[in-house]
């Protein structure tokens, strides 16, 4: 055996190593902390109270 055989890497493909809480950023300040994810907001709270009622909602 003159050739050496490649090593395959074996596992998580790449796409799906990294995710996770780490990942996830405000659009706006790129804070991690207190994000609101739902309806795809992506925003932290503190940037919600800025933008919140531009982007739709209304305070009540």
């Amino acid at each position: 055996m003159a050739e050496k055989e490649k090593k395959k890497s074996k596992g998580v493909p790449l796409e799906h190593k990294f995710q996770g809480k780490g990942l996830r950023k405000c659009r706006f300040c790129g804070s991690a902390r207190a994000l609101i994810r739902s309806y795809g907001l992506r925003i932290c709270r503190r940037c919600f109270r800025e933008v919140g009622e531009s982007v739709g909602f209304r305070k009540y």
